[in-house]
C-alpha cells in the first residue's frame, strides 16, 4: 500500500506551446533514482497566456508521448489527467478536468496541449504528492507507466 510522504508535494508551474494534430509534447523529469516512491497527481489546471481571448484549449498528461494530442483516450492507461478550456459544448462553465484516480508515476510526465489556430502559450499547474511504496509495487507501477500491462 502506499504511503504518502509528509513532505513529498510539488508544485510544478510552467507554459508550453501549443501543437496541432501531432502537436509537441512537453517532458517533466520527476524520476529520482529510486523505483520505491513515486507521484499522485492531485490536480491538473490549463489557462492561455491571455485568458481573454476565445481559446479552445485541449491538453493532456500521460507517461509516454503521445502522438495525437488533440485526441482523449480513457482506456489508454498511459493517460492520467485530462484539462479543456473554454469548451464550446461543455455543460459547466466551459471547462473540464478529470484526473485519473489511480494515477501513480514513477519515472517522468508528458504534457501537451492542442489549440486548431495558430500556436499559442498555455500556463499550466500540476500538483503532486509523493508517495512510497515496495519494490514490487514499483516494478508493477513502471511497467503500467510503460503501457505494458496487456491488452486494455
Amino acid at each position: 500500500m502506499p504511503t504518502r510522504i509528509k513532505d513529498g508535494r510539488r508544485v510544478l508551474t510552467g507554459q508550453i506551446l501549443t501543437g496541432t494534430y501531432e502537436g509537441t509534447e512537453n517532458r517533466i523529469q520527476l524520476f529520482d533514482g529510486l523505483f520505491t516512491t513515486g507521484y499522485r497527481i492531485v490536480s491538473f489546471r490549463i489557462a492561455p497566456q491571455l485568458p481573454t481571448g476565445s481559446f479552445e484549449i485541449l491538453s493532456k498528461i500521460s507517461t509516454e508521448p503521445k502522438s495525437v494530442i488533440y485526441e482523449w483516450n480513457w482506456q489508454d492507461i498511459q493517460e492520467l489527467a485530462w484539462h479543456g478550456w473554454n469548451i464550446s459544448n461543455s455543460a459547466s462553465d466551459l471547462f473540464y478536468v478529470n484526473i485519473r484516480e489511480d494515477n501513480m508515476v514513477i519515472e517522468d510526465l508528458w504534457i501537451s496541449a492542442y489549440y486548431s489556430g495558430e500556436a499559442i502559450l498555455v500556463n499550466y499547474e500540476i500538483i503532486l504528492d509523493k508517495y512510497r511504496f515496495p519494490s514490487w509495487d514499483g516494478a508493477g507501477i513502471l511497467v503500467e507507466n510503460l503501457s505494458q500491462a496487456g491488452p486494455q
